[in-house]
Parts: structure tokens; C-alpha cells; sequence
């Protein structure tokens, strides 16, 4: 307002009545670009501050905007927000937001969305196990050949949440781990590579590779790979 002022020689105020009259709205929506608030409501109200976080600690390239010559606010353009996305992209979770509501999307996206809707559609609350499941846990592990995918799957919950279980319960015994004589093959590590910088989780690329989603995450901590960054520590990795 302040700059369109000047340049037409106007009070602010004169400026402001002149937009209101032909229905100009509010200047916020007037550049290309969206401010934090917006930006995280639109990838989901649970954000909330979240995203604020994301300008000193991951470098979110925003700027500040003056609004009708009394407060600044932080935005950022379209633009510089898909790029700075594709380089954090373990911070997003596009299962929720309708394609293109921040503007033209990357192809990156739609991979993206995929995988995130996919985690969304199975993902373990954290419920307690009841003494029934308890007494049956031990009594499937009496079971030879029982896997810790099998395991997971009857009791629906994650091969992790399993391990865990056991390890609480002092069992000795444990499922077979799929992965234990098994060597990835070249193939088979790209394919895994892939699939975790898009953002999948263990158990689908373990169900892709037919593996355990722990012996996948396994390879992956071998590997240098930090699942929760989505990023290689070396660039050089040997199979």
C-alpha cells in the first residue's frame, strides 16, 4: 500500500478506499505467493506453528511483506516454496492437501502424495496389548517358522511394535527375521534407495521387496541412509 501510495501520490487511506470500491479484497491475496499462516492450513490445520519452525531451522526462504502500512508479515512465493519442498520433503505430509491448491505442483508431487496417503491408510495407534494378546503372542511364537511380518499381521500392528512387546515381556524366543541369510541385489537396493527418498514407509517397501519392514530398515541404517531426513549421509555407498 505504501509503495502504490507514492507512486500515485495518495494517502494510504485514499489507496485503501479505491481497492475496497472495486473489489479488490484483501492485499494478502494480492502477490504471488501465500503467507505461513495460509501455507499451513492449507497442508493441514494440525501444522499450525509448526511451519514457523521450518524459517530458522530448516531455512523456509520467506520474506516479509508489509500489509496495510501497519503489520509485516512472513510469506513466500509459489515458486520458492516447491523448491525449497523437494529438498525437505520428510517434513511434508501431502495426504491431505488437494493438488495444485499451492499453485502449479512439480511431478515430485504426485509420488509424494501417493506414499503419504498410503502411510496415512496404515498407520498403528498405539494401543496397549491386553493380557489375552499377550498369552497368544507366546503361543503364535510356539509356531516354527513364524515371521515377524506374520507376526505383525495377525495382531495388526508393526513389526517394531512387536519387538517391542516381546522385549517387555522378557520373551526369549523371536519370530524369524526374513533377512538374516538374504543379500540385497543390485536391483533390489535402488528399488529400496527409491522408495525412501519418495518418502514410503517401511512396511510398503518391505511388502514391495518382500522382506521384513525391520530387516528394511535395517539396510537402510547400514547403509547411512536417515529415514527420518530422507537423505544419504555418503554419496558413495557400497551394496
Amino acid at each position: 500500500m505504501k509503495s502504490i501510495s507514492q507512486n500515485l501520490g495518495r494517502s494510504i487511506d485514499a489507496v485503501k478506499l479505491k481497492a475496497g470500491r472495486m473489489g479488490l479484497g484483501d492485499s494478502r491475496m494480492n502477490f504471488d505467493g501465500i503467507t505461513v499462516n495460509q501455507l499451513a492450513l492449507a497442508l493441514d490445520k494440525s501444522y499450525g506453528q509448526i511451519v514457523n519452525y521450518w524459517v530458522p531451522d530448516y531455512g523456509l526462504p520467506v520474506r516479509r511483506k508489509l500489509f496495510a502500512n501497519t503489520a509485516r508479515v512472513l510469506v513466500i512465493g509459489y515458486e520458492e516454496f516447491w523448491k525449497w519442498a523437494e529438498q525437505h520433503k520428510e517434513l511434508l505430509n501431502l495426504a491431505k492437501m488437494e493438488p495444485n491448491t499451492l499453485g502449479a505442483e512439480p511431478a515430485w508431487t504426485k509420488v509424494k502424495r501417493k506414499a503419504d496417503q498410503m502411510r496415512s491408510q496404515k498407520t498403528f495407534q498405539a494401543v496397549n496389548w491386553t493380557p489375552e494378546e499377550d498369552q497368544r503372542l507366546v503361543q503364535v511364537l510356539g509356531t516354527k517358522g513364524m515371521t515377524y511380518p506374520e507376526v505383525a499381521r495377525l495382531f495388526d500392528r508393526s513389526e517394531a511394535s512387536v519387538k517391542r512387546r516381546l522385549h517387555d515381556l522378557g520373551v526369549k524366543v523371536r519370530p524369524e527375521r526374513l533377512d538374516n541369510h538374504t543379500k540385497y541385489t543390485p536391483n533390489e537396493v535402488q528399488t529400496l534407495l527409491r522408495m525412501a527418498q519418495e518418502g514410503y514407509s517401511y512396511e510398503t517397501i518391505a511388502q514391495t521387496l518382500r522382506k521384513s519392514a525391520l530387516g528394511v530398515r535395517g539396510k537402510l541404517e547400514r547403509m547411512g541412509f536417515d529415514f527420518k531426513r530422507r537423505c544419504l549421509k555418503e554419496k558413495t555407498i557400497s551394496i
